[in-house]
């Protein structure tokens, strides 16, 4: 996955989307990328790392079998083609010739081969990869491997000869091929990993004996667009061309400069961008409402709103919580209340319908237009797949008001507009839950929020007004601004759901991996969900080992029969349509239980930018939207007029080619 944490400066500045179509820069010209990041890299060890702030760079230094052109088209990358078999269970890529691994040096140091994936694979299962979930029942054997059942000759990945790769699944996988671009199916050169240290070598992993893929840049070898030249900590990230990459002549910028930016000062990114020294910047609702406005008619000829990404940020449960650090509960009895009442379905209904998301949104954007094009009902985009012609939203709209009454006889999840709050219906909820539950009002629930950043301290204040005018002061929200390092350890940066210290949060969001609603549906599978721990628990595959007190979490929620459903749906795998209902019957049950509240994509903010637009990859799943690769900057700011005459063309072109 890629786990994205909503307080990002990188994430703020909404460029994800801006691919495609346009531009006033030659194939020959660029000037160079530079903008702000706010948390440093944890890992280069792309096989291993499930963290966007990793993942969101190590996309430029290294290249999957396959990645996405401009219109979101997977296209030969590091496999020049590939075939599979009928049932989609065997999967054959034949590898680029003559592709070079480098030194962060820029020095030759191999040619790529086939082995090469098959080594990456393997030292991912060693090193218990983050991603491990993302093949695990999927690549036969795999999961026997990791278990210590059978050797990893027995996994199904092969090198046929040296360009001839061969994967073996367990079950057909129609998405298959979109996994590639994702991290964990990656090569390592196995002479430069054992380089690294004894404890490194393939099938004895001692991660304490093995540098490979430590934050530093030498501990990697590039095969992509771009080499690691500079990896300071609060300080700088610098990569420069890769002059010895296959594809070179598709490189338009030389050197992208991220400098450190804690969020401190409200004006930084924009006086950056005004002094030439940024690329892009955004007009933030953090500003008065004079001073936006003014910045509004600055640059009315040059601003624009993004277009929205497969990002999901939720409003985060924490169901079994065990960590009290950041609290100001005093009594086991207000612990246990406030337990009890997150168990409880209608509460947490009550909460999502006294949630004003757009006023909470317009804290970081600014104006209303923008807070709503920011708006996501659903853990799955609303137009992520079709259903027999047909957006997959509709189906799980039409799946909650068959099932629940909460919401009234018809439903709209589209993106753009609220069907969830509603003040006179919290209070009819919270009332439902205090009877059910036997709650003492007020609930109290602490929420963390990053003091060092404006727009995230009043979005968690806008949450607190709107939720305790809504249900008069019955649902009290306690704000606790914490520093980076106890915000980032107890939401971003946790490895089990004991250390998420808090009762509800905003921090963490999810972008897809592959394409298949199972990439967003799978992240709370109390057997392998790689977002269990944002929501207080820890799975297992062993279901007899669960910790008692989450099981009993588990139990209390469903979570169990969520977990049918998830394994219903994948057991289809001859026919799509019918694939994608099933999730959507997953999906639906996360909306009827308010199971995480979903809020918003990746944050859509009013933007100034030098950056072409729609120039660059497109992708919706894995790793090929981070890659700098087709970029161009240019000198003069964008105008709006250019950019939505860009995406209009791109629209039409992206339509015309998804049906070829």
């Amino acid at each position: 996955m890629k786990k994205a944490l909503l307080g990002s400066l990188a994430a703020f500045l909404a460029l994800a989307g801006c691919n495609g179509k346009g531009g006033q820069t030659t194939a020959s010209q660029s000037e160079d990328f530079r903008s702000v990041y706010s948390l440093d890299m944890q890992s280069l060890d792309y096989t291993v790392t499930n963290k966007a702030v990793d993942n969101e760079n190590t996309a430029n230094f290294v290249d999957g079998l396959l990645e996405n052109d401009k219109y979101g088209n997977y296209v030969p990358a590091l496999a020049e083609s590939y075939e599979f078999n009928d049932d989609k269970t065997e999967w054959t890529f034949k590898i680029r010739k003559g592709v070079k691994w480098v030194t962060n040096e820029g020095e030759e140091y191999a040619e790529l081969k086939a082995q090469d994936f098959v080594t990456g694979l393997q030292h991912a299962a060693d090193f218990k990869s983050a991603t491990s979930y993302l093949v695990e029942g999927l690549i036969k054997n795999f999961s026997e491997y990791e278990a210590g059942e059978v050797t990893f000759d027995k996994v199904g990945v092969e090198a046929v000869d040296d360009y001839t790769l061969k994967y073996t699944l367990e079950k057909p996988a129609s998405y298959f091929y979109s996994l590639t671009t994702y991290g964990i199916l990656f090569p390592i050169n196995e002479d430069f990993l054992n380089s690294k240290g004894s404890g490194c070598k393939l099938g004895s992993p001692d991660l304490n004996a093995c540098d490979f893929g430590i934050v530093d840049p030498s501990s990697i070898l590039y095969n992509g667009g771009y080499v690691l030249t500079n990896n300071t900590a609060k300080s700088i990230i610098e990569f420069t061309k890769n002059q010895n990459y296959w594809d070179a002549e598709h490189v338009y910028i030389n050197k992208v400069t991220y400098t450190y930016d804690d969020g401190s000062d409200d004006h930084s990114i924009m006086n950056g961008f005004e002094a030439g020294t940024y690329t892009a910047a955004s007009i933030r609702g953090t500003w008065s409402t004079d001073e936006f406005n003014k910045y509004m008619e600055k640059y009315k000829d040059n601003v624009y709103i993004p277009m929205t990404d497969g990002g999901t940020f939720a409003l985060s449960f924490n169901y079994n919580r065990r960590s009290f650090n950041n609290t100001n509960k005093t009594t086991d009895a207000e612990k246990e209340n406030t337990h009890k009442a997150i168990l409880n379905k209608n509460f947490r209904l009550a909460l999502q319908a006294a949630f004003n998301r757009v006023t909470y949104l317009k804290q970081r954007v600014g104006d209303e237009s923008a807070a709503k094009a920011s708006l996501r009902n659903e853990l799955v985009p609303t137009t992520f797949v079709q259903i027999k012609g047909e957006d997959y939203g509709k189906t799980v709209a039409k799946l909650v008001t068959e099932q629940t009454d909460v919401f009234g006889s018809s439903l709209d999840l589209s993106e753009g507009q609220d069907p969830y709050y509603n003040p006179d219906k919290a209070k009819e909820l919270l009332a439902k839950a205090v009877s059910e539950a036997g709650l003492t009002l007020p609930v109290s629930l602490d929420l963390v929020t990053l003091s060092t950043m404006s727009f995230t301290v009043n979005q968690a204040n806008s949450l607190k007004k709107s939720v305790e005018e809504a249900t008069n002061g019955q649902i009290l929200i306690n704000v606790m601004p914490v520093d980076k390092d106890t915000y980032y350890a107890s939401t971003y940066l946790v490895n089990s759901g004991n250390e998420s210290d808090w009762d509800i949060s905003t921090a963490v969001g999810w972008n897809p991996d592959y394409l298949d609603p199972r990439s967003y549906l799978n992240i709370y599978s109390p057997v392998n969900g790689d977002q269990l721990n944002a929501v207080g628990l820890n799975g297992t595959a062993d279901t007899n080992n669960f910790q008692d007190s989450d099981k009993a979490a588990m139990e209390a929620v469903g979570l169990f029969d969520y977990q049918k459903l998830l394994e219903k749906a994948d057991a289809i795998t001859d026919d799509l349509d019918a694939r994608y209902a099933a999730y959507a019957k997953a999906d639906a049950w996360i909306v009827e239980n308010a199971f995480a509240i979903s809020v918003q994509c990746t944050a859509v903010a009013n933007t100034v930018t030098r950056r072409v637009p729609f120039e660059g990859p497109y992708s919706i799943a894995g790793l090929g939207g981070n890659k700098f690769k087709l970029m161009r900057i240019q000198k003069d700011i964008v105008t709006s007029k250019d950019y939505y005459a860009a995406k209009e063309a791109w629209l039409a072109e992206r339509a015309k080619s998804a049906n070829k």
